[in-house]
């Protein structure tokens, strides 16, 4: 079926006449979106990627995801109004607005209330899944930065960009790897495999941070992209908003926001501890995830060009080393 057929067979289940217009937004690294104009009111198409090496239920995830906020009266995510599960396309509320072009500390605020609001009624969401990669042990949360590490060997030298990322890897990246992981090794079995309790662990939008952000017109955010949402060990939450590469955040930032979660949880005392053993790793993590573009036969993207991959994750890899350095041996 065409995205105009999809549109029109899911505006049926809201009882909608078939749409004036079905046009393609830009934007989406695995997923595709169109804006539905019928009537006076508009929607968004959204296709989910699917693939047998990839068989991630994206759409189920994210459906789940608004579904629960919607049933605690959240307002910072959109609607979900239909689905189609067997061609992977949802029909959700448009949200007009942009991404924003300055974060401030109100705006720190507001993404902070997102998660506290999410987290105050965690009864409503105990048949969510776990977030994609969700790991719950140390132990768990290297094995999944090893993971990316090893994919680095794909990588060739086939041309000067191709090089300076090799060299990038064998010069600063592997050595800073190594040194962490023998940091983390060294800890007792004990604390390695403990399994973080129900009770410490939250909820996440999985992919959150301001690149995943709307600012409408009257100036308030709204978030989108909950594809891979769910539960998670709050620790790698907090992480991955304050180092996604997309919408990096300022240390000032990222301090306040982490002051300001924090206090949310659980035991916060065991979660600062985890913040400061965790953060260089996933920092490493994230550098392996810019280096994607890196890999055979990966498509070319216009918006993420190999040479801005690398400086950010050199960029990440800085950070990394920052946060090792400071962090008692």
């Amino acid at each position: 079926m065409t995205p105009t057929e999809t549109a029109s067979s899911l505006l049926a289940q809201l009882g909608k006449s078939a749409p004036q217009e079905v046009l393609p937004l830009p934007g989406g690294r695995n997923n595709r979106v169109w804006r539905v104009e019928c009537g006076t009111e508009a929607y968004l198409l959204k296709s989910y990627f699917w693939s047998e090496s990839d068989p991630r239920d994206r759409l189920g995830q994210e459906w789940a995801f608004l579904d629960f906020l919607q049933s605690i009266g959240s307002l910072k995510a959109p609607e979900p109004l239909a689905k189609d599960s067997s061609t992977r396309f949802a029909l959700l509320e448009f949200i007009s607005g942009n991404p924003p072009q300055e974060i401030g500390e109100s705006d720190i605020l507001d993404a902070r209330e997102f998660l506290a609001e999410m987290n105050a009624q965690p009864a409503f969401a105990k048949n969510l899944p776990s977030v994609s990669e969700a790991c719950f042990s140390i132990q768990a949360h290297l094995e999944t930065t090893a993971a990316r590490i090893k994919r680095l060997q794909q990588i060739q030298s086939t041309s000067e960009d191709h090089e300076k990322a090799v060299v990038f890897i064998r010069d600063t990246l592997l050595p800073l790897w190594h040194e962490l992981r023998k940091r983390i090794e060294a800890l007792p079995d004990s604390a390695r495999h403990e399994i973080l309790a129900l009770s410490e662990r939250c909820l996440s939008p999985s992919d959150f941070g301001f690149h995943n952000a709307l600012r409408q017109s009257d100036g308030t955010l709204r978030y989108v992209d909950f594809e891979y949402a769910g539960w998670d060990d709050p620790a790698k939450t907090l992480i991955d908003f304050t180092n996604q590469p997309d919408r990096l955040l300022s240390e000032s930032l990222a301090a306040l926001f982490l002051e300001k979660t924090i206090p949310l949880f659980r035991n916060p005392n065991a979660l600062h501890r985890r913040l400061g053993l965790l953060t260089p790793l996933y920092q490493i993590k994230w550098a392996c995830i810019c280096l994607n573009a890196f890999f055979p036969h990966r498509p070319l993207d216009p918006a993420h060009p190999i040479p801005l991959q690398l400086s950010r994750a050199n960029v990440m890899a800085s950070r990394a080393n920052n946060e090792f350095a400071k962090t008692p041996h």
